[in-house]
């Protein structure tokens, strides 16, 4: 039998349930009487995924298999494409690769079953010939080279790489021609029996949907039987430092790019402090350098930075920084005035009013998201992939104070973590 545990918040009045399905399949529904359907089917297998080993034997796989996996699950063996059976049903799908996983997703108004079955059968169904794969990769070299085309690709990978020495997140998801060439069926299968098993998969869906009914779906296409998941994912050691502080090419651009990366080493094992920092350090930016701020404001009209300056923290298990992306004629200079600003905020300390604002502005966020069955559905991927219960959200934003910022503030930003990347006009 499968255990349900049902999720309620009384400020929200909303609930979902999380089921424990007997095959090992996490599955988590959140009924919302909305117009769409949102579904989403992931597994822990992503672009960082490169090295590990499986009952006592050591795997590597070329670089790019987790994404090229993810556009060859949707062939099907009578030569159709799982695209071709969702729009029949109506509805929109899409998949996409992270570092960290692959998550293949539907929006449907109508036939919501049907796509759950759909989903989770071509996912869970794969089929590759050798002549399909050839195909795909010259399909992938061309996207390949596309985003070295891309200057803010370029920009944001650049930064990634000169940021971290060990850390296979510096990997290009899509991996490089070299790499793909040597992607083979054989390959993806032995990835598809490795990692694409129901313990280490996920399924949520948000919307007009019945837990028993997805249970039932669950049943009929995935099985009963356990199949335990036994990869182990290669671990790493990543020093504080940054490999090189400072990168630069040329581009077809108009006016310089920059993206300036400060690493983050000191990320908690625990899923609720680590979500604590991740919104601490958000709302301690927004206090920074949001665009209502003075900072941003003085820059913007001293020429040093154009509109569309952005700003922002990411953090997962494996790896975290903050980035902050813009334009500027002198991001050598730029990157000086956000080092000054930094100290300046360690010298006056932080506003207790700005604090205030911004918190509530996160919270607020956060119960705006419950007006889209996508955003619903994202978020408890998110959380739940952490292990965290999606409502936890509040008490962690409650448990962030001043004098928690504070902390954050001096205790983060060391000179030897900024990275700064830039693309020039050529």
């Amino acid at each position: 039998m499968s255990e349900i545990l049902t999720y309620t918040s009384d400020i929200l009045s909303e609930k979902y349930y999380a089921i424990k399905h007997q095959s090992g399949l996490k599955i988590y529904v959140f009924p919302k009487n909305m117009s769409s359907t949102y579904g989403i089917f992931s597994v822990r297998f992503g672009g960082s995924v490169i090295e590990y080993s499986l009952d006592g034997k050591d795997v590597i796989l070329p670089e790019g298999c987790a994404h090229f996996l993810e556009h060859k699950m949707f062939d099907n063996p009578d030569g159709s494409n799982a695209d071709d059976v969702f729009s029949s049903l109506g509805a929109y799908d899409n998949a996409y690769t992270s570092s960290e996983r692959t998550a293949y997703i539907f929006s449907a108004t109508d036939n919501v079953e049907k796509c759950v079955e759909h989903l989770l059968y071509f996912v869970t169904n794969p089929y590759f010939t050798k002549e399909s794969v050839k195909k795909e990769i010259g399909i992938i070299a061309e996207e390949i080279r596309g985003c070295k085309d891309d200057p803010y690709d370029r920009c944001y990978v650049d930064m990634l790489e000169a940021m971290y020495h060990n850390n296979p997140v510096k990997t290009e998801i899509c991996g490089s021609e070299k790499s793909i060439s040597e992607i083979t069926p054989d390959v993806l299968y032995k990835c598809c029996e490795d990692f694409y098993t129901p313990e280490n998969m996920m399924l949520v869906l948000c919307g007009n949907v019945d837990p028993d009914g997805i249970v039932e779906i669950v049943d009929r296409v995935i099985g009963t039987d356990r199949k335990k998941y036994r990869a182990d994912v290669k671990s790493f050691d990543e020093p504080r430092t940054v490999r090189k502080a400072f990168t630069e090419r040329k581009m077809a651009v108009g006016k310089p790019l920059f993206c300036i990366g400060i690493k983050d080493t000191d990320i908690p094992a625990d899923p609720r402090v680590r979500y604590k920092r991740l919104e601490g350090m958000n709302i301690l930016l927004n206090m920074l350098f949001s665009a209502a701020g003075d900072f941003y404001l003085e820059m913007l009209e001293s020429g040093l930075l154009s509109p569309g300056f952005d700003s922002g923290y990411s953090s997962s298990a494996q790896s975290a920084y903050v980035m902050m992306s813009g334009e500027s004629d002198d991001p050598i200079l730029l990157l000086e005035k956000i080092k000054e600003q930094i100290k300046k905020a360690r010298r006056e300390g932080l506003s207790r009013v700005d604090f205030e604002r911004e918190k509530k502005c996160h919270y607020s966020s956060y119960v705006a998201d419950f007006d889209s069955t996508e955003d619903v559905a994202f978020a408890l991927t998110s959380y739940a992939t952490d292990g965290m219960e999606l409502f936890e959200y509040p008490d962690v934003v409650s448990s962030v104070t001043l004098e928690y910022l504070t902390e954050l503030l001096n205790e983060s930003f060391d000179e030897d973590s900024f990275v700064l990347s830039v693309i020039r006009p050529k």
